[in-house]
């Protein structure tokens, strides 16, 4: 099966980023800190990519309708992800990239700490499983995959950035008879205290990928 992996992210300077960490270590912290993160994506997502013999292609998933051509994005094609809520985004993102590959997969730009071997096993469980889910330690998803298609009403009627959100999710795929593997649980990067955490994930990684290495060190000064 060929899939597609969705990154979603925003273009720093057109919309604001990371803005609860913002309050905590200043916008310009908080910018450098997502620059970084969005490289350490990039490079997992690559390397996936190269893993999974370009049977995973990435996406940049932008929330910006004409920041395509930005510099930031050149690695991977884009695609908009539409106006509109969280819900109405995903909807658009998975039902359109679902209209030329087999199967999606989700994801944020703020898990820097996400590994190849990870995004290429969530695609292996779609060979058994019609939907994949990775739970957030914040009770949300750091990412969504299936293969099958979801209706759009399932994605508008879970209220997102909420400690319930991934229940609510799973309770509206049950409702129409789709069940999902959900996988161990990850953090990402809201607030300060999440930087903390995602030190001791990427210290816990003995393969490190390049760009993970400089976000490891950026952490640490």
């Amino acid at each position: 099966m060929k899939g597609a992996l969705a990154i979603f992210a925003k273009t720093p300077g057109i919309s604001p980023v990371k803005t609860r960490l913002a309050a905590d270590i200043g916008v310009e912290k908080a910018e450098e800190f997502y620059h970084l993160s969005l490289k350490s994506i990039e490079e997992v997502a690559s390397r996936a990519q190269e893993i999974s013999e370009n049977n995973l292609t990435p996406y940049w998933a932008l929330a910006e309708e004409k920041s395509g051509t930005n510099a930031l994005w050149q690695k991977f094609p884009t695609i908009w992800t539409g106006e509109g809520d969280l819900g109405n985004r995903l909807h658009n993102i998975y039902s359109n990239l679902l209209k030329t590959h087999d199967f999606v997969v989700m994801i944020g730009s703020d898990s820097p700490q996400l590994t190849p071997e990870l995004l290429i096993d969530a695609s292996k469980l779609l060979a058994k499983n019609n939907c994949v889910i990775g739970s957030s330690i914040d009770g949300g998803f750091y990412l969504f995959a299936a293969k099958i298609v979801i209706a759009k009403n399932i994605w508008m009627d879970v209220k997102y950035s909420e400690d319930t959100t991934l229940d609510q999710l799973v309770k509206q795929l049950n409702k129409h008879d789709i069940s999902a593997e959900i996988l161990s649980k990850q953090g990402d990067v809201d607030t300060i205290a999440d930087l903390e955490d995602l030190m001791r994930s990427l210290e816990d990684n003995d393969n490190l990928l390049p760009a993970q290495m400089n976000l490891q060190k950026w952490l640490g000064l």
